[in-house]
């Protein structure tokens, strides 16, 4: 194996122009910081070749060289890079890190600039941070890693997406960040995070304007890996978990069941359903079979496997890398979940002195295999039923009395979900250089996303499931991204200036085709003849297009007096002409204090203060492509002609006035640095207010033609981030610590007067002064504890509690509750989100631990969630419903077990069905060790990194039920749950 990997590199290097050469000189010595603490894993090279080594755990390293002429690379990630003659046998090297070198660099819009020269609010993500976390996608693995930047896993579910968001709410539509990867709009979720090289999180608008168009919600610029041209760097990363179920529901046993059913019929004015010679039999070995525990796996594999080579001489560098990553599903089922294969090829070639031109193209493969009857249909059936049927008799599916639908079959016998997704990408750039500091540079690239779903759902025998069907889905989308800009930088004595301006273009068409065929017939051959009835085929097709000029000004002087300006004008297919034109100008400053010549007596103990402020406008256009055009339909049977019935057709009512959404962003922030820049503070203040807002408000029905969209809303959002870094040494461990924490509010500030209440399960209402979508219900007053409070309190409208009801307050005191009693209760939107890392290194052992959680969430659960024999089922009745109202325990959780209509007053949408959300999670804990560099060198391996790791394995919360507080739904019990992961992987370096 290591002849075939040596042939295989030495070919490589062949065709990159790399030359090894002969060893005759040994060169030995230790590589440390600057505080003389040695450094693991250095990297140390001949320049211009291939030959290296890496530093023990000691920071010792031997390397042999060809004459003293070479030039030795000395290289660690987040360090100064140091080139040095190799005159000496003896070279011993402190490398300085970036931080302290004051050159980090972060990735900005169309560009870079230095950390330290930010004017905007910019977060980078550490790669190394998220290196071993089990993990589906790079979403998962950047929830609570930065401030602002709120992601929420609802479930882990094969194929699921979690919600991003960044800086909260500011709009009634789409608020979604914009996400570029590598100068593309593309799929966050495609992307291997082995691949990435960065990634930069854009949060005000001195750094989104100069995307104008759809980054009023922030934007997250992805950047991959390119090639290293000093080496050949063969990477393999593997990692194989279990999932596991972090919680579930605990329905309560058997006979304890009968004895609550009993007890809720009878308060229901009911006969009971169970003696006492049923209940001791349930007791003693009767049946006690939980259904939901039923349907999932007691563990589900996972795994991913990432290969990378990378390889150049001094023009070329080449970077080619595929991965695989599989996830079975928790479900009991055939072969459910989800295969992703990714491969990226990235190039980059000095074609001559003045130009270079650079090649990337990336492919990913998503295969996602579901069940038939989706999952809020499986999950809802076995949280109702009770246990005390079994799921299976002799083998057979069971369908107790009043169900017509068993769970288990629907997942093992009842079909498939099939969806597939190519998602291909490909982008050449190049950059010239002009003269000294003006570069003239250019992009063009495509993405093609093909979609396919095929579903074949399968009638099941004995049940009310009696549908087969088979439906076939595509989408097809093709975008075409293009850029050129022109750049000059220049430095004058202390004057340093810095001019952007560019061109771009974006288009996108859209095309989808359904096709549903069903038959109620045992024999499934829906498609082998043609089918007249049950039929249902749709199709659609859109496009879109913008058409944009951009600049951006960069002026500081000594690098103390930071200002920058840019200017976007966005021309967008999607509003009428005259109006597609957005206009989007930022304007941020920031003063270094601690370069100021009076700071000389501060800088020991405070080396780095930064304070620094931005204002600017953003847009949003993220409405249909056509919601200017009037539309056409035709209904059939619409009018009556002569005894005939005639077809009839409608025009939709449209604005053709209608314009840009437009946020403005004001942000004050402070960078902070203490004890020699190894402790770091970052805070910011930001308020947006986002006007003419594209909604619908509602019209008089006498219009008769709908309600078109309009720029009338108008939302503030406005909250605040605060990050701490800190790292240091105790003898030979290096501890790093990192926490951050945010905290938004959006309120609404203008509909024209207009309010909405929406929902069904539970209602929310858009109104002025509340936040977006809150809650809207009865409050809740406690439970009527006997027939006196009854007789004297507030009733709901047409129903006659008893004690043990929940009592409501009386909003306007007629003593009758109806919809004019509700009040705004709250929001689902999370506060105070956090995370807080930390991280050691000794001797090639690190350990990591990260903790996130969110301080401060409202849940609105409904259902059979949380409500016992809801909607008159015989189930379900959980540990929670132990503890509720009798004559005995009238200080209960719960009110009294009622079922069918006696529940009407219990189940009315009050707060009382509200949860406190806030939640402290391990979200990921890691122990690794590298094997030393001494003993891997033997077989040509740089470096080996062996771990084991762990994912959402501890969860701290007050929500009842046992249900995930990171749940957005309603019914917390229809959602697969999220997942704990345990897995062991590897790092390989050759």
């Amino acid at each position: 194996m290591r002849k075939k990997t040596s042939l295989f590199l030495l070919l490589l290097l062949f065709f990159t122009g790399q030359q090894v050469f002969g060893q005759t000189g040994r060169i030995s010595g230790i590589i440390s910081e600057t505080n003389g603490s040695p450094i693991l894993g250095a990297s140390v090279l001949i320049k211009g070749t291939s030959i290296g080594t890496i530093s023990d755990l000691d920071g010792k390293y031997t390397i042999n060289v060809p004459d003293n002429k070479s030039i030795l690379v000395f290289s660690y990630i987040g360090y100064e890079k140091q080139e040095l003659n190799s005159g000496k046998q003896i070279l011993n090297v402190e490398l300085v890190e970036t931080a302290k070198a004051m050159d980090e660099v972060v990735v900005v819009g169309y560009g870079t600039q230095k950390k330290v020269n930010l004017t905007g609010a910019v977060s980078s993500v550490s790669m190394k941070e998220l290196e071993g976390k089990p993990v589906v996608n790079i979403v998962e693995a950047l929830e609570g890693t930065t401030p602002g930047l709120t992601i929420q896993q609802t479930n882990s579910q094969p194929g699921s997406r979690p919600s991003i968001n960044i800086r909260g709410t500011n709009t009634l539509n789409n608020n979604d960040p914009l996400v570029l990867i590598d100068g593309m709009v593309g799929d966050i979720q495609n992307v291997n995070p082995s691949d990435i090289q960065n990634i930069s999180v854009l949060k005000d608008a001195s750094s989104t304007a100069i995307y104008g168009s759809r980054a009023s919600n922030g934007v997250i610029l992805i950047t991959t890996k390119k090639g290293n041209k000093d080496r050949v760097t063969v990477n393999y990363d593997f990692s194989y978990g279990t999932q596991g179920v972090t919680s579930l529901p605990k329905p309560v046993d058997s006979w304890i069941y009968c004895e609550l059913r009993n007890e809720a019929l009878v308060n229901s004015g009911k006969s009971i359903a169970f003696t006492p010679d049923q209940i001791s039999a349930y007791r003693n070995g009767g049946v006690n079979d939980k259904w939901i525990n039923d349907i999932y796996k007691s563990s589900a594999p996972q795994q991913s496997h990432n290969f990378s080579i990378s390889g150049g001489n001094e023009k070329t560098s080449i970077l080619f890398s595929v991965g695989y990553l599989n996830q079975n599903s928790l479900f009991q089922g055939p072969g459910f979940g989800l295969s992703r294969y990714n491969g990226r090829l990235n190039i980059e070639t000095q074609l001559t002195k003045k130009f270079k031109y650079g090649v990337n193209v990336a492919y990913a493969r998503n295969e996602v295999k579901d069940n038939a009857y989706w999952t809020d249909w499986i999950l809802e059936q076995v949280m109702r039923m009770p246990p005390i049927y079994p799921i299976k008799v002799n083998g057979n599916y069971n369908y107790p009395s009043g169900s017509n639908a068993n769970s288990l079959a629907r997942l093992e016998t009842g079909g498939y979900s099939q969806n597939s997704n190519d998602d291909v990408s490909g982008s050449f750039n190049g950059e010239f250089d002009i003269v000294d500091g003006l570069k003239l540079k250019g992009m063009v690239g495509g993405q093609l996303y093909n979609n396919r779903n095929h579903e074949n759902r399968q009638a099941i025998q004995g049940s009310g499931d009696t549908e087969n069907h088979i439906k076939e889905y595509f989408d097809r989308n093709e975008n075409l991204t293009s850029n050129l800009i022109l750049t000059y930088d220049k430095k004058i004595g202390n004057h340093t200036f810095g001019a952007l301006a560019g061109v771009s273009y974006e288009g996108g068409i859209d095309k989808s085709f359904q096709t549903l065929r069903k038959v109620d017939s045992p024999n499934f051959d829906i498609l082998a003849n043609y089918q007249s009835t049950n039929v249902d085929d749709q199709g659609w097709g859109s496009d879109w297009s913008i058409y944009s000029g951009f600049a951006r000004l960069n002026y500081n002087f000594k690098e103390r007096y930071l200002f920058e300006f840019n200017l976007r004008n966005d021309y967008s297919s999607k509003f009428a002409q005259g109006n597609r034109s957005g206009l989007f100008p930022s304007l941020s400053g920031a003063w270094r204090i601690s370069e100021e010549p009076f700071y000389t007596n501060l800088s020991k103990n405070l080396p780095s203060l930064k304070v620094r402020s931005s204002w600017g406008l953003v847009g949003n256009n993220r409405i249909s492509d056509y919601a200017y055009i009037p539309s056409v339909s035709i209904s059939n049977g619409g009018y009556s002609f002569n005894n005939n019935v005639v077809n009839v057709s409608n025009v939709s009512s449209v604005n053709t006035n209608l314009k840009w959404e437009t946020t403005s962003m004001f942000d004050l922030g402070a960078d902070i640095g203490f004890l020699d820049n190894n402790l770091n503070f970052v805070f910011d203040y930001f308020h947006n207010m986002t006007y003419d807002i594209l909604i619908g408000l509602p019209v008089p029905t006498t219009f008769g033609g709908g309600n078109p969209i309009q720029n009338a809303g108008k939302v503030q959002n406005q909250g605040w981030e605060a990050s701490v870094n800190y790292k240091f040494r105790t003898g030979k461990i290096q501890h790093s610590i990192s926490a951050n924490i945010f905290d938004s509010q959006n309120k609404v500030i203008d509909t024209h007067g207009h309010e909405w209440v929406n929902g069904s399960d539970i209602n929310t209402i858009i109104k002025e002064g509340y936040s977006i979508n809150s809650y809207y219900a009865y409050r809740s007053d406690g439970i009527f504890q006997n027939a006196a409070e009854v007789a004297s309190g507030p009733h709901l409208e047409g129903v006659t509690p008893k004690p043990g009801d929940i009592r409501y307050l009386d909003k306007n005191g007629d003593k009758i509750i109806n919809a004019s009693d509700r009040f705004v209760l709250g929001n689902p939107f999370p506060r105070y989100s956090f995370g807080f890392n930390y991280s050691i290194n000794c001797k090639g052992i690190d350990f990591s631990m990260f903790w996130q959680g969110v301080g401060q969430r409202s849940v609105w659960l409904r259902g059979e969630s949380v409500e016992a024999f809801h909607n008159n089922n015989e189930g379900p009745v959980f540990d929670f419903h132990i503890d509720r109202w009798t004559p005995q325990n009238t200080n209960a959780s719960y009110p009294r077990l009622t079922v069918g209509s006696e529940s009407t007053n219990n189940a009315a949408k009050s707060d009382f069905w509200i949860q406190n959300g806030a939640y402290i999670r391990l979200k990921n804990i890691q122990l690794g060790y590298t094997i030393p560099q001494s003993l891997t060198r033997k077989v040509g391996v740089q470096r080996l990194r062996l771990f084991l790791s762990g994912e959402n394995l501890l969860t701290l919360s007050k929500m009842v039920g046992g249900w995930d507080p990171e749940t957005t739904a309603t019914s917390g019990g229809r959602i697969y749950p999220v997942s704990t992961v345990t897995s062991f992987g590897l790092n390989l370096t050759l």
